[in-house]
């Protein structure tokens, strides 16, 4: 038996402990799925994601030595608190960069063919979207879980306390992770202008095939038919190449190599 659990008292005091620890431990993976989309309000309700994370995060504190427990007070428990959420951030920007840009695609195309005009609120993320930008989201999602991402995610998160554990001191270099957040930012913005480039190129074409032919004919008034041009040729568009988007994409989708740059960064914060 651990001796955790062999040394936690019956009484009150002692649970309390213990659901302090439990606490602290579950802290990271909550804040990784309050932040992550595909474990958000929209795909998870708030008491099935706290069970969850109770239910993962229960195997960590499972394994802490007692005196990390008893050490839980004071300035030490509220270092460990916000390191804690530190991490979970690190970790949920970094998993949440590429369906971050699989949204913003989704807004930047909604903008070109005119459909950031008719947000609507969405009921399952409840906040205003567009349409495309939705289909995007709840693609990305949909391809995250059914392609097993959600067991790289845990496994990720599990690894994390390896590098990290929960008992230790803040990073000897800090700068690297913010460094680490910088270059994910800078992923992000091109990962959308990659993303985004081709529809945007064939939707600039319609653009210019109208106002060639409203100027040759001005009367006719062309240009007003080029909105719904665009916004025919995009549902087509995703229609047809739904399943390539989900093949170039799946690397990033299943958080492939998210691992490997975490372990890396660790490596580097703490020499």
């Amino acid at each position: 038996m651990n001796e955790l659990v062999s040394a936690l008292p019956l009484n009150g005091r002692g649970i309390l402990e213990y659901l302090s620890l439990l606490g602290v431990c579950s802290l990271r993976l909550a804040i990784v799925m309050i932040i992550f989309p595909p474990a958000g309000d929209g795909a998870l309700q708030g008491t099935v994601r706290n069970g969850l994370v109770l239910l993962f995060s229960a195997y960590i504190a499972y394994g802490q030595p007692v005196e990390f427990m008893g050490a839980l007070r004071g300035g030490w428990l509220v270092q460990t608190i916000v390191r804690e959420a530190a991490i979970g951030f690190l970790l949920a920007f970094a998993a949440s960069t590429v369906f971050w840009a699989v949204q913003s695609v989704g807004v930047y195309i909604d903008s070109l063919t005119g459909y950031n005009s008719i947000q609507i609120i969405n009921p399952v993320r409840s906040e205003q979207s567009t349409p495309i930008s939705t289909l995007f989201g709840q693609i990305a999602n949909t391809a995250f879980w059914a392609l097993g991402g959600g067991v790289v995610l845990l496994g990720t998160l599990y690894e994390s306390y390896g590098w990290w554990p929960i008992s230790s001191e803040w990073p000897s270099s800090p700068a690297i992770l913010s460094g680490f957040l910088l270059q994910q930012t800078d992923t992000l913005m091109q990962t959308i202008a990659k993303l985004a480039a081709p529809m945007a190129f064939m939707l600039l074409l319609v653009d210019f095939g109208f106002a060639f032919a409203a100027k040759s004919a001005p009367k006719l008034d062309l240009m007003n038919l080029s909105q719904p041009a665009k916004a025919l040729l995009a549902i087509v568009i995703l229609a047809l190449f739904a399943g390539l988007f989900i093949d170039q994409v799946h690397g990033p989708l299943t958080l492939a190599g998210l691992s490997e740059r975490l372990r890396e960064i660790a490596l580097r914060a703490d020499r």
